[in-house]
C-alpha cells in the first residue's frame, strides 16, 4: 500500500515515515505544493493529512475537499492525522468526510487497525 502523508511539522513526518519504513511505502511532504505535485504524478491507497497547516490558506479539511475532487478509487483511505483529541473532533472529521481520525502521536497498530477496516 502507498502512502500520501501531508504534514507542516518536520518531527511528525520523520517519526511516521521511520514507524511505516519496510511496511508501507510512503511520501511524507511539508506543503500542500507538493503534496497535490505528487498526488498528480502517483496513485495513492491512504492519504494521512493534518488538519492544522501552516503553508497556506487552506486546512486538512480543504485538502481533503480536493482531492476527493479527482474521483479516485471507492477504497481510498483518508485519515486526519492531528493534534486536535477527542470525540467532537474525531466527529467532525468524520462528518467532513474523512475515513478515519488518528489523533497524534502516530500509533502504529491503530494506523493498522483503520487500514484493515
Amino acid at each position: 500500500m502507498r502512502i500520501l502523508y501531508l504534514d507542516d511539522d518536520a518531527i511528525s513526518r520523520l517519526t511516521v515515515s521511520k514507524i511505516v519504513d519496510g511496511k508501507y511505502e510512503i511520501d511524507a511532504v511539508e506543503t500542500t505544493t507538493e503534496f497535490f505535485s505528487l498526488l498528480d504524478k502517483n496513485s495513492y491507497d491512504i492519504f494521512l493529512i493534518d488538519i492544522n497547516l501552516n503553508d497556506s490558506d487552506i486546512d486538512g479539511f480543504g485538502v481533503l475537499k480536493k482531492i476527493k475532487e479527482k474521483n479516485l478509487p471507492e477504497e481510498t483511505i483518508y485519515i486526519a492525522h492531528t493534534n486536535y483529541f477527542g470525540q467532537d473532533w474525531e466527529n467532525k472529521c468524520l462528518a467532513n468526510g474523512f475515513s478515519s481520525y488518528l489523533a497524534k502521536p502516530f500509533i502504529m497498530p491503530i494506523f493498522e487497525k483503520i487500514i484493515k477496516k
